[in-house]
This record gives C-alpha cells, sequence and structure tokens, in this order.
C-alpha cells in the first residue's frame, strides 16, 4: 500500500510539474517587464444592477464618481499596485478619462433580468480586445494594464462586483493576459463601498511577474 501511495504522489508531482511547465511557457514574456503602464480604471462598459435605490443617482455616478474612483486609486493604490506587480509604474489615463464621460443610460438596470447576475457577463473576449484597440494612449510601447469593469450588481443585502483585469502590448494592442475578478463590495458611503471590489481585483496582478 506504501509502494501505491509512493507511486501515486510520484505522478501527481510529475502532473503538477509538466501543467505548470505548459502554464509558463503559455505566458507572454511581455507579463516580465520591469515596467508596466496604468491605462486606469474604465467603467464605460459596466453594468450597475439592483433595485431602485441601489442606484438612485446616476447623473451623480456618471458625473463625478467614474473620476472620484480613478482619482482614488491614483492617490492609494498606485504604491500597493507597484509592488504587488513587481513593476514601475507609469501612469497613462487619459485615454480612460475620456471613455468614462460617455455614459449610456442603459447602463443602469433596475428591473434586473435572468442574465443580469454576477456570474454573467456581458463583455467578450473580442470586446475587451475592441476596447483595447480604441485607447488613444501616449506611451507607444510596452505593457500596459487597464481594469475593465463588468457589473455591479446589488439585489438583496449584499453588493458585487465583476472587474477584469487586462494586461496588453502597447506596441500590437495584442491582450496577453485577461482574468475576470469576482468579490463583494463593502465600506461606508457609495465610493467606498463600491471601490472595494477594486482593491480586490489587484491580486491578479501578482500573475505578472
Amino acid at each position: 500500500m506504501k509502494q501505491t501511495m509512493k507511486k501515486s504522489l510520484a505522478l501527481a508531482a510529475l502532473i503538477y510539474g509538466v501543467l505548470a511547465g505548459a502554464a509558463a511557457a503559455e505566458k507572454n514574456p511581455l507579463l516580465a517587464s520591469p515596467q508596466m503602464v496604468w491605462a486606469g480604471l474604465d467603467y464605460s462598459h459596466v453594468r450597475m444592477i439592483g433595485g431602485a435605490d441601489a442606484f438612485k443617482d446616476p447623473e451623480a455616478i456618471f458625473a463625478g464618481e467614474f473620476e472620484s474612483w480613478n482619482n482614488l486609486f491614483l492617490k492609494e493604490r498606485i504604491k500597493l499596485i507597484q509592488k504587488e506587480s513587481r513593476k514601475e509604474v507609469v501612469v497613462d489615463i487619459d485615454a480612460v478619462t475620456a471613455a468614462n464621460k460617455h455614459p449610456d443610460s442603459k447602463q443602469i438596470i433596475s428591473s434586473p433580468g435572468s442574465d443580469d447576475t454576477i456570474s454573467s457577463s456581458h463583455l467578450t473576449a473580442a470586446k475587451i480586445a475592441a476596447f483595447v484597440r480604441a485607447y488613444d494612449l501616449k506611451e507607444k510601447s510596452g505593457l500596459a494594464v487597464v481594469f475593465i469593469a463588468d457589473r455591479f450588481v446589488h439585489v438583496g443585502k449584499q453588493g458585487e462586483g465583476a472587474v477584469y483585469v487586462v494586461a496588453f502590448d502597447l506596441a500590437t494592442r495584442e491582450v496577453v493576459f485577461s482574468e475576470r475578478l469576482v468579490s463583494r463590495a463593502g465600506g461606508y458611503g457609495f465610493r467606498n463601498y463600491w471601490f472595494r471590489v477594486i482593491k480586490d481585483a489587484e491580486k491578479a496582478l501578482k500573475q505578472l511577474h
């Protein structure tokens, strides 16, 4: 029985090694860059889903909160993501700032349907690639990272949010990394409550080493 267990452990180790090697082989070499361009928090496609009281002031959200969240990130999170990603961070958020100024009334969904859940997403890989290609950034080469807000859902007592962490090649606009992260909202006030979702999404940056 001990011999069988040893063989099983050896096989498991071999499989793990093969899978780890395959994952490493698939990693784009650009992810190892010592520098990354921070392109900002893109809310231009976010869906805010909940009852009438969850997102009750769309004009205030669109006019101020998107900019407020980006400014808060620059103030509180840049040094932390520099540490998390182990990269020097260059800020270039003008393109995302411009995109965030053109909201669509359909982004607020006060009567959720069957697809308006946190487990669903209206953003596809093709759409994310198109968003990335459209950014007019000052930086023209290297690695860039953007957080694309997918949806904030507040149905019931607890809010949840989903964010895509996207890394792309500035020269070719190829998406070299994309991961959707879901987490709970939390904190005092509307701004802080939903900003927690952004902070939790930062854990994905560990994969950019």
